[in-house]
């Protein structure tokens, strides 16, 4: 009978601390549901960006050896630079087909990612070259030896261009020995909460969408008097991989058109994006107001920068 009263007492006592494990669990997830009600309906927005974003910024810091936050510091040195001049954004856009880049000889130009293939960089030589975040971004799609053979063709194709890449790519590049005679600014990226007075830091770059962002933020800056955007078409709805140049064979990542909605890059995609990247375009925007769209492209989206002829800003009047 006490063997009974025994295995009765300790099944109840099982039963007891089940039964404490599952109001625990429930305890610790209705704390998880308050928690995350508190984010979204408590906290303003602001202050939750704030709050995230320190959380990413110790984060970061804490990953970064001095060496990364002494080659972020020296930044500063960039702020600008270029006061009284005026510079070319190049993209890749189809649109640059229908331009005579030679004009830009001996003007100051920023080129962006695959555009050291076109036939007349060789000719005009930019004076930066911007690429996005590469592992970060896309080391998910890419084989670390295809970045390898991309940046090599690019170390030669952009001839004595200051690099901007970002602090997170510093080792793969450096183990790599890529640029190792080249002048490269090395940059961090930050979430933005989309506030217009947010300032210019290539320390604290907002996150983008796009590398003409990043592109337009440098000549910013730099401090450029005027800034012309060329090749920076937006017409995605033309086609997801549309450029001056033939992607199948001219770029070594060798982007596959069919693989895009796999990765969920569709139409809903490209108008979430386009409408973030416009943000941020109206954003640099409203800092001096001084940057312009030169585009041969009638058929776009990019409203947001005033229209000027490309060939008329290399008249006398024009300069």
């Amino acid at each position: 009978m006490e063997a009974i009263l025994k295995r009765r007492k300790n099944s109840g006592v099982r039963r007891v601390a089940i039964l404490k494990a599952v109001m625990s669990r429930v305890h610790m997830e209705n704390m998880e549901n308050l928690k995350d009600f508190a984010k979204t309906w408590l906290l303003p927005p602001r202050v939750l960006h704030l709050v995230l974003q320190l959380q990413r910024r110790i984060a970061a810091w804490a990953i970064f050896n001095s060496e990364d936050r002494r080659l972020l510091r020296k930044n500063v040195l960039l702020k600008d630079r270029h006061i009284g001049r005026r510079c070319f954004i190049l993209g890749a856009g189809l649109s640059v087909k229908l331009q005579d880049i030679k004009k830009l000889k001996n003007e100051f130009v920023i080129s962006v990612s695959n555009t050291f293939v076109h036939q007349d960089i060789p000719y005009i030589r930019p004076c930066y070259h911007v690429t996005p975040p590469l592992l970060s971004s896309h080391g998910h799609y890419y084989a670390e030896d295809s970045f390898v053979e991309w940046l090599r063709q690019m170390e030669v194709g952009t001839f004595d261009a200051e690099m901007f890449f970002h602090i997170g790519d510093r080792e793969f590049i450096e183990r790599n020995q890529l640029f190792k005679n080249r002048v490269i600014h090395w940059v961090d990226y930050v979430p933005w909460s989309g506030r217009m007075n947010t300032p210019v830091d290539l320390a604290k770059v907002p996150d983008i969408w796009s590398v003409s962002e990043f592109a337009v933020t440098i000549a910013v800056y730099l401090g450029f008097d005027k800034i012309y955007l060329i090749g920076i078409d937006h017409d995605w709805f033309n086609g997801p991989l549309v450029y001056f140049y033939d992607h199948t064979k001219q770029h070594a990542l060798r982007p596959k058109s069919g693989n895009l909605r796999d990765m969920g890059i569709d139409a809903e995609f490209q108008m979430r994006r386009h409408a973030d990247i416009f943000h941020k375009y109206k954003y640099l925007y409203s800092i001096k107001k001084n940057i312009y769209n030169a585009n041969a492209n009638p058929n776009h989206y990019m409203d947001v920068f005033p229209k000027v002829d490309y060939d008329a800003l290399f008249d006398a009047s024009g300069r």
